[in-house]
């Protein structure tokens, strides 16, 4: 048996170094690439990316150790490196579909939506049945807004793997994105018996659900996904929205600070919270929330009109006519803010403007009833009372069953002499009211324009008897 002695260890050593200066010696490759291997399963990855690339020096050039070293490169968060690795892996083997889609997905965390849809449709034309392929190309055309096709690809994914729940999530998302979102329960829930510990399935039920109209179906689900993932912000959020429309605004104040203490910079969550103290009166509060979402996010139109809203509730409708022409600069023409806008507008005294407005949204929304009244009361103010006519026999042509809406046809109609036709929208508005004293009142006044005093004294009458009637249960 040969023993060495620490000083033939030392000059061993330096012969090694004089033999291999700079270099890895090439027997140790193997070594190195299994050992980069066992790195990368337990999670360490700059030593996987560091062993990969000894066992690259050290002669091993294969399109698999590219491969390798392109996933821990993206481990690492380094996709521009990746795709030079898997550009190494495909030249010298061009049929390894692997290589197509895994460098399809570095293109897709780089936002590079159609270079990645270029090898995901690589890697399935090498292999027709590789699902991971068309799971990936669904979320590439999903990234693109091509819903169509994005549900096609989770669609032939599922076709290929039923059990994947990660394609039933993401299909019923794109459903509910192109507004099918009863087709796209059904993939939620087929997704959360398959991996019932999905916080992302829970919360995208949940929000589905309260597009749907259903609050506390979506804050059971959102509950859920908070329990499964306690700093889920958005989780909050949603839920805040939910308890908001159930008209629990407490529990929605405390989601919406939760999901503000969890992510600071999220502009929505301030934008609904200011909405949400406007709501309960606090004007002040509700307005620097809806600056805060403004001043995180420039381009957020809602938020410019929430602000414009609660600018002209204080007064200050100069300030709401800078936010709504804000907000409609960047989302387009809208009817509700233009009729926000026009009012602020005649309460500043510039009828004109107003009147712009109000025509504007009326072309864009006619069967608005708010926008048909807003426009009936402007013309008549300005005594344009014909056009206040058209506006108000569209208004009871939308809403045929509203004693109010024919109370105020018959008071124009009067206006403008037409006592006949006025004595006529009144009686209407008497047959769906007969409680309303308003309506016996002025057809009273028609009554006598038309010379029929009895008729006018016996409304008269009545309109003082239901009158006095309400005055004392009040």
């Amino acid at each position: 048996m040969r023993v060495f002695t620490k000083s033939t260890l030392l000059a061993c050593l330096l012969l090694v170094f004089l033999i291999f200066p700079g270099e890895i010696r090439p027997q140790y490759a193997e070594d190195f690439y299994e050992n980069a291997k066992l790195a990368y399963r337990a999670g360490e990855y700059s030593k996987s990316l560091d062993y990969f690339t000894k066992a690259m020096k050290a002669g091993i050039s294969t399109a698999e150790v590219y491969f390798r070293r392109g996933l821990t490169l993206e481990k690492l968060g380094d996709t521009t490196r990746a795709i030079e690795d898997y550009n190494k892996a495909i030249q010298l083997d061009p049929q390894m579909e692997t290589a197509y889609n895994n460098r399809g997905s570095a293109y897709y965390r780089q936002g590079s939506f159609d270079q990645a849809i270029k090898d995901y449709s690589k890697a399935i034309q090498l292999n027709p049945s590789y699902s991971l392929a068309y799971y990936n190309r669904g979320n590439a055309y999903y990234g693109k807004g091509d819903l169509d096709q994005s549900i096609g690809d989770f669609t032939k994914s599922l076709e290929l793997d039923p059990t994947d729940p990660d394609s039933f999530n993401n299909r019923g998302w794109a459903l509910v994105q192109k507004g099918e979102i009863s087709r796209a329960i059904p993939d939620f829930n087929r997704s959360i018996e398959l991996n019932p510990d999905s916080s992302l399935a829970y919360y995208n039920r949940g929000a589905a659900l309260l597009k749907l109209g259903d609050k506390n179906g979506a804050i059971s689900d959102l509950t859920r996904a908070i329990e499964l993932n306690p700093k889920y912000e958005l989780a909050f959020f949603q839920r805040g929205n939910a308890h908001f429309r159930n008209n629990d605004l407490e529990q929605a104040l405390n989601d919406y600070n939760q999901a503000a203490n969890l992510n600071p910079n999220h502009p929505d969550v301030y934008n609904n919270r200011g909405w949400l103290y406007f709501s309960k009166g606090n004007v002040a509060q509700g307005i620097r929330d809806a600056s805060k979402a403004i001043s995180l996010n420039p381009d957020l139109a809602r938020a410019y009109t929430n602000r414009g809203w609660m600018f002209r509730s204080s007064g200050d409708c100069v300030k709401a006519i800078g936010d709504f022409s804000k907000a409609l600069e960047l989302e387009g023409p809208s009817a509700t803010v233009l009729t926000y806008r026009g009012r602020c507008y005649l309460e500043t005294g510039d009828k004109k403007k107003a009147e712009l407005d109000f025509q504007e949204a009326y072309n864009l929304d006619p069967n608005n009833p708010e926008i048909v009244v807003v426009l009936a009361e402007t013309n008549q103010e300005l005594g344009n009372y014909d056009l206040a006519i058209n506006y108000l026999e569209k208004l009871v042509s939308i809403k045929p069953d509203d004693p109010l809406a024919y109370r105020n046809l018959g008071v124009v109609l009067a206006k403008r002499g037409k006592f006949v036709d006025a004595r006529r929208a009144l009686s209407k508005s008497i047959e769906l009211d007969p409680k309303n004293s308003d309506s016996y009142f002025n057809r009273g006044i028609v009554y006598e324009f038309l010379g029929d005093m009895s008729r006018a004294s016996a409304d008269f009458a009545k309109a003082r008897k239901l009158a006095s009637a309400k005055n004392s249960v009040s």
